[in-house]
């Protein structure tokens, strides 16, 4: 009788090391629980982007608004008729930046 007790205390003991360690453990399951829930997190912000840069390319195929101000702002683009001022400021001393501003103010027709 005590043979049959200490093989199922020692089935039982490798039956609960096997729930802590290995495949398929407790720590295992917790730690691909906070995989998902990381990846879901990124499926969300990628899902956000993906939204608006479809906004961006509606916004390119309906009009030429969208493409006339990223011309503007990033290549600098003026319309025929504008006039271009460009204010630059004196360096203060305590920044290290130079701050410009740019301005472009059409002509009265």
């Amino acid at each position: 009788m005590r043979f049959l007790i200490t093989i199922h205390i020692i089935i039982l003991l490798l039956l609960l090391i096997s729930l802590w360690v290995g495949h398929g453990s407790y720590p295992e399951i917790w730690k691909l629980e906070q995989d998902i829930a990381t990846q879901k997190k990124m499926n969300n912000l990628q899902e956000e982007r993906n939204r608006q840069i479809q906004a961006e390319l509606e916004d390119a195929r309906e009009g030429y608004a969208a493409v006339e101000e990223r011309a503007r702002s990033e290549l600098g683009m003026i319309k025929k008729g504008e006039t271009f001022f460009e204010i630059i400021l004196k360096p203060d001393p305590k920044k290290k930046i130079k701050p410009t501003i740019s301005h472009v103010l059409s002509e009265p027709k």
